[in-house]
């Protein structure tokens, strides 16, 4: 296929995952962002990519965030927020650190495709990405690799939530600007 092909049949995949996101969920997953002290965020491989990106925008929106095994990142309590991104909702390191959180008493947000998943269950919020993934059953209909569609379906998803949280908190971009890193 050429390029134009494969960015419709990307944008096709996508647009029908996000199309099953539930408008509940996503006001949830808002008003819990609003509500925590202090945000973590956690993914591993490319979702943990997904997550610094999210971490990156809450920072931005003036809002108490960590990422989950850097180094500056202070202890978790019981009125914080941990967000685990996990496609499959089975990735070992995402479970550990997730029932860790819980176990001081944090509260649990996860962002998944699998409703049926560990960390769905453990979570007091899923979002669910309704997507499948080759990783976990090579049977899924995609054209793209992996998990491409619903990493896409999930990222898009984040930076929207990025702008429900910008317009609840009144914040322009000249207010996120002033926010934005300039060490680059």
């Amino acid at each position: 296929m050429k390029l134009a092909e494969w960015v419709r049949c990307d944008l096709d995949e996508v647009t029908a995952i996000l199309a099953g996101v539930r408008d509940e969920s996503a006001d949830a997953l808002v008003t819990d962002l609003l509500a925590a002290r202090r945000i973590f965020v956690l993914g591993v491989g490319r979702s943990g990519l997904l997550a610094r990106m999210f971490a990156m925008r809450l920072m931005q929106l003036g809002l108490q965030i960590a990422v989950v095994g850097e180094v500056t990142t202070p202890p978790i309590a019981a009125s914080d927020l941990l967000v685990v991104l996990s496609g499959s909702g089975r990735t070992a390191t995402a479970l550990t650190l997730a029932g860790q959180a819980k176990a001081y008493g944090a509260r649990l947000l996860a962002v998944t495709a699998d409703p049926t998943s560990p960390l769905a269950s453990l979570a007091d919020l899923a979002v669910v990405v309704p997507a499948g993934s080759v990783k976990t059953d090579v049977t899924t209909p995609t054209r793209l690799p992996l998990a491409n569609a619903l990493e896409q379906a999930m990222a898009v998803l984040l930076d929207c939530v990025g702008a429900m949280l910008a317009e609840q908190l009144a914040q322009d971009n000249v207010t996120l600007l002033q926010r934005h890193a300039n060490l680059e």
